[in-house]
């Protein structure tokens, strides 16, 4: 078996060492794949031989992380989640910020990798309040582990099929600027995204929000990893805040205790 071997543990530690966290944060299976992806793109086959490389090659433990840390996002992912969101989680949360006279608004995209999901969130805010955003001082944190993702999503530029596979061609006309292949998120957007380098195994995390989103990140980690995160998002939430994971994901644990369930729109 993979896991008990002495080089595959070697990594585990050296990997969780760079990431000042717990070795025991991500599954075992899981971790093993993304190493052994890593170890064919280089054509190792031996993980000591890993080892003693990522020892001596810093740039290689890094490539590591980000291997791990996988990327998978595009704009308005799961659609379901969104028309939830917009048919009844943005009327409550809106008419608790009017009836108490509150007009800050502030959102948390953790594990956001290159933008799509911030910038999904942004257009979904401005296109629920038309007008009425500029009684309202809106403000999106969108953070992640890989510094590359992030330098891509500041940009806030993306190939044409990319935008156009998922993006409604109305919001494309209104918070895009065509750039030849390409399009770059409008400044009008833009302003409402502020983007910070984040490990979702650190111990502090940022609090006050209304809304968090945390979407097929934490299926890769292990059930205790996991509850530790809910316990720490929970804090960071406001109490009448809104937890928001992947259609797919669910809560375990005494976690669960902490959050109310939310049935997603056209489901039974």
């Amino acid at each position: 078996m993979d896991i008990t071997d002495r080089g595959y543990q070697l990594i585990k530690q050296e990997l969780f060492r760079h990431l000042r966290t717990d070795s025991n944060a991500y599954k075992d299976s899981y971790l093993i794949r993304r190493i052994r992806a890593r170890m064919r793109k280089l054509g190792i086959s031996d993980f000591m031989d890993y080892y003693r490389l990522i020892k001596k090659n810093k740039a290689e433990l890094d490539d590591l992380l980000l291997t791990v840390a996988i990327n998978v996002t595009e704009f308005f992912r799961d659609p379901i989640v969104w028309r939830t969101l917009e048919s009844k989680v943005l009327p409550e949360l809106i008419r608790f910020k009017k009836e108490n006279h509150f007009t800050t608004i502030r959102v948390w995209s953790a594990a956001c990798s290159t933008g799509q999901e911030p910038y999904s969130i942004a257009m979904m805010f401005s296109e629920f309040l038309g007008q009425d955003i500029k009684r309202y001082n809106l403000s999106i944190l969108a953070t992640d582990i890989d510094r590359e993702a992030l330098n891509i999503a500041i940009k806030g530029v993306y190939p044409r099929e990319t935008v156009e596979k998922s993006v409604p061609k109305h919001l494309i006309r209104k918070y895009f600027l065509p750039m030849g292949d390409h399009y770059r998120i409008s400044p009008q957007l833009r302003r409402y995204v502020k983007f910070q380098h984040f490990n979702l195994l650190s111990k502090e995390y940022p609090k006050g929000f209304d809304m968090i989103f945390i979407r097929n990140v934490l299926i890769y980690m292990t059930k205790e990893a996991q509850e530790e995160i809910f316990r720490r998002l929970y804090d960071s939430l406001e109490d009448h805040g809104y937890l928001i994971l992947g259609k797919t994901e669910t809560i375990l644990g005494d976690a669960s205790k902490l959050f109310k369930l939310y049935s997603l729109v056209g489901r039974v």
